[in-house]
């Protein structure tokens, strides 16, 4: 991955940005390709342990996860997200259609893997935009 550039977007330079993945490989490969985007990124292994930094108050500005993890389900996951920080933007991604289709149906953003670099950053700029807009609102 000692390929991939640094780009310059506004948006996602900066962001700090959790990366949950109980498949060390894929998280360390997922968040190589955000630090290309500029972002901040740590890792962990378990939707129980993102959970338990976000209740910890860790600053994240965005959740980029898997959906099929030992611990906790993503449907869950997104469920507790929600409940723990309302408005804080997630990503999941999967290769399984019918994830995607079952977070799709409850409001999350769902990613089939594999994605192109260039898509991941449309949507990570996109949903850290729409989550700075609705801070925003009074």
């Amino acid at each position: 991955m000692s390929n991939l550039s640094k780009r310059s977007n506004p948006v996602t330079n900066g962001a700090r940005v959790l990366v949950v993945d109980d498949d060390s490989d894929g998280a360390q490969a997922a968040g190589k390709l955000l630090e290309t985007f500029g972002c901040n990124v740590s890792l962990v292994g378990s939707a129980g342990e993102a959970l338990e930094r976000i209740e910890d108050g860790t600053p994240v500005d965005l959740v980029f996860s898997d959906v099929v993890m030992p611990d906790i389900d993503g449907l869950e996951f997104a469920e507790r997200l929600s409940a723990l920080r309302p408005g804080l933007p997630v990503i999941f991604c999967t290769g399984y259609t019918s994830a995607v289709e079952a977070l799709t149906d409850c409001g999350a953003m769902a990613l089939m893997k594999p994605y192109s670099a260039e898509v991941l950053e449309r949507i990570v700029a996109e949903r850290l935009e729409l989550a700075r807009e609705a801070q925003a609102r009074p």
